[in-house]
């Protein structure tokens, strides 16, 4: 059934040239048509009708949700903290492409911040009691090596607790900072392959709901090691969908500063310890 783009009227069918109800030369009316849908007759839409959101111009992908009331964790208000906290991370973990593909990318920065505050500072809380207990083990197990006053020291060192103070206090700060550092990064690799479509805003907040792997951190030995990787699938995931890009590039704006940081740390570590052999060589 094929209506005139002006009054809507039923036209017969073949059509003809011009509407019979409002003379509307429909070849023409075809020829400068929008490719968006026609607007809507008279009295449409019924009230409470959503009409859905159509690609912009310039083939920019999908128009961004409205930023608040996407994601659990954006409602807590409505749900309560914890139910927000839970179902946002289960969400992350368990259905991370339907979750960032639906995120919305404005809104500000404070929801996924304090998110990442939250579940960062949980894990981190966990892994210095795990560090702890570790440490008490290792010392222990030092001090029955002998009483010398190499081992004492490397047992005192061990045992300290400066460490666990500076991680419980400053933990939510180191998070704050890693975080912006790190969306800082992966936004300036993606502005040099041309995928930051959404701006910085939509790449930090991806970081900061990707911080959900620092659950693992409740695992003992492995835990942290598999919240690494599992961090690093959910930005490939969530850089893809918040800024439309392919799968290839966002690995690539993930995976480049890792690999550059991984050199610059073996560096340091050969360093370090070619200096430590050449000074117990002259200490010989």
């Amino acid at each position: 059934m094929t209506q005139c783009p002006n009054c809507h009227t039923v036209l017969p069918d073949p059509p003809e040239r011009f509407c019979p109800s409002c003379g509307t030369d429909l070849a023409a009316a075809v020829t400068a048509a929008p490719p968006y849908p026609p607007p809507p007759p008279p009295g449409y839409p019924p009230s409470g009708y959503a009409p859905p959101s159509y690609p912009p111009p310039g083939g920019g992908g999908y128009g961004a949700p409205p930023p608040g009331g996407q994601t659990p964790w954006e409602r807590r208000s409505q749900i309560g903290i914890v139910n927000a906290l839970i179902e946002t991370t289960k969400q992350v973990l368990l259905q991370p492409v339907v979750f960032f593909r639906s995120m919305p990318v404005t809104g500000g920065l404070g929801d996924p911040l304090l998110y990442a505050v939250i579940i960062g500072y949980a894990g981190l809380l966990v892994s210095t009691i795990y560090n702890l207990v570790f440490r008490g083990v290792l010392t222990s197990s030092l001090s029955r090596f002998g009483g010398n006053s190499e081992m004492e020291q490397l047992a005192s060192f061990m045992q300290g607790g400066t460490g666990v103070v500076v991680n419980l206090i400053l933990g939510p700060v180191f998070i704050v900072v890693f975080l912006f550092v790190s969306a800082g990064i992966f936004h300036l690799v993606l502005l040099a392959l041309g995928g930051a479509a959404r701006g910085f805003e939509g790449t930090f907040r991806v970081a900061g709901y990707s911080q959900a792997a620092s659950i693992f951190n409740i695992i003992p030995a492995c835990g942290g090691i598999i919240g690494l990787v599992y961090v690093i699938v959910l930005l490939v995931i969530g850089l893809s969908e918040a800024h439309g890009i392919s799968r290839g590039k966002a690995a690539a704006a993930v995976l480049i500063p890792f690999v550059i940081f991984c050199c610059c740390c073996t560096g340091t570590i050969l360093a370090a310890v070619f200096g430590m052999a050449g000074a117990i060589n002259r200490m010989r």
